[in-house]
């Protein structure tokens, strides 16, 4: 059942990235891109609260000081990591983003281990290394990055995959502590507190912009509520896949995954071309998937 959980995270989180890369064109400053990604989280506030008024759990709302602050966890690592992802690609380093986001698994991985007693066999490390291997291969690939990145840059991707990790982290908390209380209400929460942070972030690039002139939200608005739907139901269905995964094989296969379908949907619709070290690298994380999860 996790993995046809994982499954649907997967196709949603894809669905996402296909709907990103459309509006893409349409945002070109950090002002426009923090307020497209402020409504985004604002529409999944109203998403959460629709699933649990018409789910008649309504009560769940009071929930206690413990799962409130694992959701401003998640909320606050949501938000950083959307904040640090922009800054990323404006330092011209986010090619090698999925790199450090893989690095960020770990922060679940040995988490749990230590706090709730999950094992992590040897097969889980080895397939996490032929992952890492992969990953850095298929970011090679297509990598425009011609002078070394900056001590800045790489602090930024540092950042980038610990927030990632802390996420991940955050989910697997919750469905440990949950005590009944639905993960809609979770997610509820968590964007209430994303959408807070990313719109005062919003409003400190506004006022520090020479251009006051906000981007014309209209165009790309269908886009930013199927986002909108996607991103909710990426979170909902990888929550729901962490009860029954254990770290060590759900965030490697969610990570690697999300990169062979990213990858994959970029040559089929945006006719993206795959050269040999792309192949390599997908070729690399079935190897990887079948080390974690078979062996």
């Amino acid at each position: 059942m996790g993995y046809l959980f994982l499954l649907a995270s997967l196709i949603t989180g894809a669905a996402k990235g296909y709907c990103g890369k459309k509006t893409s064109g349409y945002v070109n400053e950090y002002k426009d891109a923090m307020l497209v990604n402020a409504i985004r989280m604002m529409f999944c506030i109203f998403i959460g609260l629709g699933m649990i008024v018409f789910g008649g759990k309504t009560k769940f709302l009071h929930i206690n000081s413990t799962i409130l602050a694992v959701s401003l966890l998640s909320g606050v690592a949501n938000a950083s990591f959307v904040v640090l992802w922009l800054i990323a690609v404006k330092k011209g380093a986010y090619m090698m983003l999925d790199v450090f986001c893989m690095l960020g698994i770990l922060i679940p991985i040995i988490g749990c281990a230590v706090f709730f007693g999950e094992t992590i066999r040897l097969n889980h490390i080895v397939g996490m290394g032929i992952l890492f291997i992969a990953v850095c291969i298929m970011c090679s690939y297509n990598n425009s990055i011609k002078s070394k990145l900056t001590i800045s840059s790489l602090a930024v991707l540092l950042l980038c995959g610990v927030s990632n990790g802390f996420l991940d982290f955050s989910q697997k908390l919750f469905t440990k502590i949950s005590q009944g209380v639905p993960i809609a209400v979770f997610n509820f929460y968590t964007y209430i507190f994303s959408t807070a942070i990313l719109s005062v972030c919003c409003f400190v690039c506004w006022e520090n912009s020479d251009n006051k002139t906000l981007i014309n939200i209209k165009p790309i608005f269908l886009y930013i509520l199927i986002m909108s739907v996607c991103l909710f139901l990426y979170s909902y269905f990888k929550t729901l896949a962490a009860r029954y995964l254990s770290s060590a094989q759900l965030y490697p296969l969610s990570q690697s995954g999300s990169l062979i379908l990213s990858t994959m949907m970029s040559a089929a619709l945006f006719h993206e071309r795959l050269n040999i070290k792309c192949v390599v690298g997908i070729a690399l994380s079935f190897v990887a998937l079948i080390v974690i999860n078979v062996l």
